[in-house]
C-alpha cells in the first residue's frame, strides 16, 4: 500500500531491516566501549608517568619541574553498612562513600600483601586479572577487563571529590593497580571479609 505523504504525492514506504540495524548498533556499541577503555587505560598510563617523573625529579633541583611529596594512604577508617557499601576516611580526611561493589574492590586494593624484599613500603600490586577473579568469585556474573578500568576511573572520581589525590590509586602497565597504602599500617581482612 502506498505511502501518502503531506504533499499528497504516492511513495513507497521506506524498507527497514530490523535485525540488521539492531546487529549494526550492537556492534558500535561494543567499538566505542573498547575505544573508551583503551583510552581510559591510556590516561591511566600517562598519570602513571606524570607521578614518576615528579618522583624522579624530587631529589634535584630541576628548572622547571615542580616536584611534591607522592600522596601515600597511613591510615584508613573504615565503615560497612548492611547493604555491603562503605564510608571511607583517609588520615582522618574527609569521608566518602562507595557502593556495593566499589568499596570491595577500593578494600581489596588496600588489602595487597607487603613486600618482602623491604624495598617499597607500599601494599602490593594486584593484577587486573586477580581483581576480576576477586569480582566473579561469589558472583553468577562474568566481568571484561575493561570493567576493571572503569572501576578504578571511579574510585580515582570518588576520591577527587572527596578532596583526595587521584593518584592515591596507582595503575602500571604491567604489575597492574594499587592503592598507595603504607604496608603494614592496617589489617583490612576482617571488613574485606564482612563483604555482602
Amino acid at each position: 500500500m502506498p505511502f501518502y505523504p503531506m504533499g499528497g504525492i504516492p511513495v513507497a514506504k521506506p524498507r527497514i531491516n530490523y535485525e540488521a540495524s539492531i546487529r549494526m548498533l550492537v556492534h558500535d556499541v561494543r567499538v566505542t566501549r573498547a575505544n573508551l577503555a583503551a583510552q581510559m587505560a591510556r590516561l591511566d598510563r600517562i598519570e602513571f608517568d606524570l607521578v614518576s617523573l615528579l618522583q624522579a625529579c624530587a631529589p634535584f633541583e630541576v628548572k622547571g619541574c615542580v616536584s611534591g611529596p607522592v600522596s601515600v594512604a597511613h591510615n584508613l577508617a573504615v565503615w560497612r553498612r548492611s547493604d555491603g557499601s562503605v564510608e571511607v576516611s583517609i588520615d582522618g580526611g574527609a569521608k566518602f562513600s562507595l557502593g556495593p561493589r566499589l568499596a570491595d574492590v577500593f578494600l581489596f586494593l588496600a588489602s595487597g600483601g607487603k613486600d618482602t624484599s623491604g624495598k617499597d613500603p607500599l601494599v602490593a600490586w594486584r593484577s587486573r586479572e586477580d581483581i576480576l577473579r576477586f569480582l566473579q568469585d561469589g558472583s553468577s556474573r562474568s566481568f571484561r577487563r575493561s570493567y576493571v578500568n572503569n572501576m578504578v576511573h571511579l574510585l580515582k572520581e570518588a576520591l577527587r571529590k572527596a578532596g583526595y589525590d587521584r593518584s592515591l590509586i596507582q595503575t602500571h602497565r604491567g604489575k597492574g593497580i594499587r592503592l598507595a597504602f603504607k604496608s603494614g599500617s592496617q589489617d583490612l581482612s576482617a571488613v574485606l571479609s564482612s563483604r555482602a
